[in-house]
Parts: C-alpha cells; sequence; structure tokens
C-alpha cells in the first residue's frame, strides 16, 4: 500500500530585499552575501505574514487548487517551527478551524527547519497504522526572521532568514508521488547552543528585568531574539559534523527506499550556504544539475526543500519517474530526509 502526494501550495510573502539592501543593515558587503552566504536577496513580510496565518493562507490555497472538501480531512499535521503568534498554542487548531476541517483531529511537531521530511515520514507512518487515515493534511509556517539579531555577527549564518509557509495533502492508497523511506539524525551535543532564553519557564519577565529594560533600550531589542551562548565552540563543533549528518540522512533514507544516492534525480535542501550546498552534493556524487539553489528566497525555514522541488518541477528538472530528496535542517540540531517517487508508481 502507498501513501502518495496529492499536490501542494507554498505561500510565500510578496516582498523582497535584495543583498544589496541587506548589507548595511547586517554590515556584511553585499558581494559575500551573494556570493559566499548565497543570498541575492530574500523573501521580506509584512506584519499579517505570522506563522499560522500563513499555513492556513497556504492551505486554502491548495484546497482551492484541488476542490478537496475540507471536510474529508481526517487528520492535519502542523509540522516544523512552533514559534508562532501565540505561546501555549496548537497552530494546527488553528489551520483546522481557518480551513473548516470539522472531522479532522489536528496537533504540531516540533522540529524547526527540519520539520517538512520528518512530518512526511510521522504522517506516512500513522496512516500505514490507522487505516481511518484516509487524507491527512500537512502543512506548517515559518517567521524565525523575526527571532534574528541582525547586529549580531555571530548571528550571520541565520540571516538568510525568511518567511512563508506549505500545505501538503497525502493520501491513502494513492499510487502517485509516493512517499517512500526517511532518515533522521539528531545531534543532542547542540541542544542549548541556539535559544531564545526569553519567553520560556525557565526565564520569567521579572519587575526587576522590566525595571533595567526601562534605563537600557538595547535590552529591551534583545528580549525577543535569540541568544547564541558560545559561538565559536558551535561553528567548530557543527563544522566537523554537519556534513556528514546532512549525507548520513540522504544515504539513510535512499537505503530505506531500495535505492542509492546514485539513483537521486533531485536533490531538494533547506536554505545553507551555497559551498555547503554544493558541497554535500559532491559528497553524494550528484551532478549540480539536480538541484535549484534558492538564491533569491533565503532561508524560509521547513518550506525551503519543497520550495526547491517546486522550482525543479517548473524547470523540467524532476519528471515522472524520478526519485527527489527532500532534506531538512534545523537548530537542536536536527536532520532529515525523506524520499519521494514522482509520478505514477510503477
Amino acid at each position: 500500500m502507498n501513501i502518495g502526494l496529492v499536490d501542494y501550495a507554498i505561500y510565500l510573502p510578496e516582498g523582497f530585499i535584495s543583498a544589496a539592501e541587506l548589507s548595511p543593515l547586517v554590515n556584511v558587503p553585499a558581494e559575500v552575501l551573494r556570493e559566499k552566504m548565497g543570498i541575492h536577496s530574500k523573501r521580506r513580510g509584512t506584519p499579517e505574514d505570522q506563522p499560522g496565518i500563513m499555513a492556513a493562507k497556504s492551505a486554502k490555497a491548495l484546497l482551492d487548487k484541488t476542490g478537496f472538501d475540507p471536510m474529508d480531512i481526517d487528520m492535519i499535521l502542523y509540522g516544523g517551527e512552533t514559534y508562532a503568534e501565540y505561546g501555549c498554542w496548537t497552530v494546527g487548531i488553528y489551520v483546522q478551524e481557518e480551513i473548516g476541517a470539522k472531522n479532522a483531529y489536528a496537533w504540531d511537531l516540533s522540529f524547526r527547519c527540519a520539520g517538512l521530511p520528518l512530518s512526511l515520514k510521522v504522517a506516512k507512518d500513522m496512516m500505514l497504522a490507522d487505516p481511518k487515515l484516509q487524507n491527512v493534511l500537512v502543512c506548517s509556517g515559518n517567521n524565525n526572521a523575526q527571532l534574528i539579531d541582525y547586529q549580531d555577527p555571530n548571528q550571520s549564518f541565520m540571516f538568510n532568514m525568511a518567511p512563508g509557509a506549505f500545505a501538503m495533502l497525502l493520501r491513502r492508497d494513492h499510487d502517485e508521488n509516493v512517499i517512500l523511506g526517511s532518515h533522521v539524525i539528531t545531534d543532542s551535543s547542540f541542544t542549548l547552543d541556539i535559544v531564545r532564553e526569553t519567553g520560556g519557564c525557565a526565564n520569567l519577565l521579572t519587575q526587576e528585568m522590566v525595571e533595567e529594560m526601562a534605563k537600557d533600550p538595547e535590552k529591551i531589542r534583545r528580549f525577543n531574539l535569540l541568544t547564541l551562548r558560545d559561538v565559536e565552540s558551535m561553528r567548530t563543533r557543527l563544522n566537523a559534523v554537519s556534513g556528514a549528518h546532512f549525507t548520513g540522512v540522504v544515504r539513510g533514507a535512499c537505503e530505506n527506499s531500495g535505492i542509492t544516492p546514485a539513483d537521486l534525480e533531485f536533490f531538494g535542501c533547506v536554505h545553507i550556504g551555497n559551498r555547503a550546498h554544493y558541497g554535500i552534493m559532491k559528497a553524494l556524487e550528484l551532478d549540480e544539475e539536480k538541484t535549484v539553489f534558492l538564491w533569491e528566497d533565503g532561508h524560509c525555514g521547513q518550506v525551503d526543500p519543497l520550495l526547491a522541488m517546486d522550482y525543479g518541477l517548473k524547470a523540467g528538472k524532476v519528471k515522472d519517474g524520478d526519485y527527489v530528496a527532500l532534506v531538512g535542517a534545523g537548530t537542536g540540531y536536527a536532520f532529515c530526509s525523506s524520499i519521494i517517487r514522482w509520478g505514477k508508481a510503477r
């Protein structure tokens, strides 16, 4: 029995910020942004482009595109980033309400920017285990760009963050665009390296903190942003293992799909530096033409692998029968890949 992708939709804000415009804001030369960090431009949202709102928009667009009745959705999996409009909030239930999927149940999976391929694995496994799950909506939104301190050069590897969202409709016994194997790696040695120290129960806002912020506007600015606790240590450790983790999840997903990396025709990867992106492909012995690098969009979080595949389809790089690797990575650190066999199943 197969679990297949019926269709998908992607929501991206219409606004852009170019490398030239971003350069003075982050104190990085535009040439460095373009050539070393892979940012020719990136998406720029409005105050309305928040995770739950964007996820609901992508889900509505998918239903409009397919003509699918939301009352026939059995489960909604909101997968990836739970930094959203509110704390202690289940975003999937909000999407359920917005699209009118009254017969579904909804829940959130938190896996940062590795969330899309993991969500496909989890949804597929649940559908295989539970015959009542005939139609499942996987969706998510990301606006972690709001969390980045663009005045902190130590956070330069996150200057590519941009807003976006996606929705995917999976169906049981659907013999097109079949979800195959997946592989996951989490490296717990990075668990506290990148965090938002405020907003959680470990560091509640106090009167003393408010008084300190009243005296120092910089503390107000920093309150809602991410913190890097030991960036040099993190970079050294991450540089030593990230390549192996990226290639490891792709190789593992291929093995669990009964293929090898040599069988892949497309590599859809989360946005990282262009040198690292093509370095991973080289390590996997994949031709550089078998991808689309997101030069113009930036890093839209867990949306990236699907966005790259969408560009690949439009460019004729993904054809019926092709094996596609969707690859994500997120802070924590987490790495995941899932394989899709595009087109009709043989």
